[in-house]
């Protein structure tokens, strides 16, 4: 705690500031769901604009070309269009939603980052034996995923590193490397597909009218099965030798866990599920918007039962300056990434649509069964040329002809659309899960997208592709 502190009074003038922000942009946020705080939403979008230009002199200089696109896009639209502010506000909506999404995320992440109770559930998952440790990683990440994002790459890749650099035989430790951080980044990019809490759901949601999320899991949990099948079936088949003469060395927990172990994580899950399903039956709100309610307050509560009960009040309000003044600031690059992203792409993808039906090109006119494949494909290829997905479904999907004009259910879209977005975590080397295992793997990014995971993406692709046909 004293170094906390210390770290606290050290803090910035402009990171408290920056902190003070992005937690009323939550707030307005939330606010701006229901009519008679008509100020919300004004004010969110004027604190996400003055959040990204006081973080912009900070971020790496790839983060500022999207500021400087973002700023092009603007004065684009004061010079041709005659409302601008319609256009550049639906942008700003964006941003800020996906802000207040981000942060909101992050507090259950610093939460959990924090907690013994998920590291012994970390710990059990990574030191399973050999027959079932890829099934171990790749299905718990999913339990892990929702609560933490990229965090959870970090923590359960971070665990299986560690377990196997306890390994002295170097062959058989850099194939364990391998096989066990594949298993967590395929289980997290199967995540994607499904999870609530992940931006796939989110932004592919908010871009597809009509569709709803409790009408999306059910088959979107397939979609993560084909993902999960098909890498531990791969993993089966290309599973490399031990070398004549090697000998492994059985994995051992640093700490002695057991499958109860899990258990907060599955109650975890129970407490978000519950009351964002409650909120969408009895206030109407939609599923985003409810989490973006209830994951600060369950970290709120999270942090005050976790606390010896005379500490409590100190101890969240330490943790709450801690989060706000030191971490959230932390997340410059992040913050300044997905907010343009999500601006640009409303915006350009506004712009784009007239110029499209001028154009005189239908997309309603191709074969839905290519049109359903298209997103699957072109997301992973847009991700080689280093665009966000963000960024690209914000700016494509717009384009695609409504589910009502193919005659198809709006989930086939969301579905296509997600399963493109996954395919994209474990192919584009620009994305922070490849980056992430990369990192862990001590290879380069190339080498997670290509080499560990180029036959596994064009599996999925056509695996994904035949399961769409099927549902559509």
């Amino acid at each position: 705690m004293a170094t906390s502190l210390e770290q606290l009074k050290a803090t910035k003038l402009l990171d408290k500031t920056i902190g003070v922000m992005l937690g009323l942009i939550i707030v307005f946020t939330i606010l701006s769901n229901w009519d008679v705080f008509f100020f919300a939403g004004p004010a969110a979008k004027v604190l996400t604009v003055l959040s990204v230009l006081a973080l912009v002199p900070s971020v790496k200089g790839s983060r500022r070309v999207f500021v400087v696109v973002a700023f092009a896009l603007v004065v684009y639209a004061f010079v041709f269009y005659s409302a601008p502010w319609t256009v550049i506000s639906e942008g700003l909506a964006r941003a800020s939603f996906i802000v207040a999404f981000f942060c909101a995320l992050a507090t259950l992440r610093h939460v959990a980052g924090i907690s013994d109770k998920i590291t012994r559930a970390a710990v059990f998952l990574a030191s399973q034996p050999p027959g079932r440790r890829y099934s171990a990683l790749t299905l718990g990440v999913q339990a892990f995923a929702p609560m933490l994002n990229y965090g959870a790459i970090s923590v359960l890749g971070g665990m299986s590193r560690a377990s196997s650099d306890r390994e002295p035989d170097p062959e058989i430790r850099k194939i364990r490397i391998r096989r066990m951080l594949q298993a967590v980044h395929r289980g997290f990019a199967a995540s994607l597909c499904w999870s609530p809490l992940g931006f796939a759901m989110v932004i592919s949601t908010s871009i597809v009218d009509g569709a709803e999320i409790n009408h999306i899991i059910l088959p979107a949990l397939v979609s993560s099965a084909i993902l999960i099948g098909v890498g531990w079936t791969m993993d089966q088949i290309f599973k490399p030798t031990i070398p004549a003469g090697h000998h492994a060395t059985p994995l051992s927990a640093t700490l002695p866990t057991t499958a109860r172990d899990l258990l907060p994580v599955l109650w975890l899950i129970i407490l978000i599920a519950i009351p964002v399903i409650v909120l969408d039956l009895v206030a109407g709100l939609s599923a985003a918007m409810s989490v973006l309610l209830i994951i600060p307050l369950l970290s709120a509560g999270w942090l005050l039962v976790g606390a010896p009960p005379k500490e409590r009040g100190h101890h969240f309000a330490l943790h709450a300056c801690e989060f706000g003044f030191i971490e959230l600031p932390s997340f410059r690059n992040e913050i300044v990434l997905l907010s343009m992203a999500g601006f640009i792409g409303s915006t350009a993808g506004t712009m784009l649509a007239p110029i499209v039906a001028a154009s005189g090109l239908d997309l309603a006119a191709l074969p839905v069964w290519l049109l359903l494949i298209l997103p699957i494909l072109l997301i992973p290829l847009g991700g080689q040329l280093g665009m966000n997905p963000i960024l690209f479904v914000s700016l494509f999907g717009p384009l695609l002809p409504s589910a009502a004009e193919l005659g198809i259910s709006p989930t086939a879209i969301v579905l296509s659309i997600t399963a493109g977005w996954a395919l994209s975590g474990v192919t584009s080397p620009f994305t922070a899960s490849v980056m992430l295992v990369a990192r862990l793997g001590d290879v380069t990014p190339a080498t997670v997208s290509w080499r560990w995971n180029g036959l596994y993406t064009a599996t999925c692709a056509v695996a994904l592709a035949v399961w769409l046909m099927f549902w559509a």
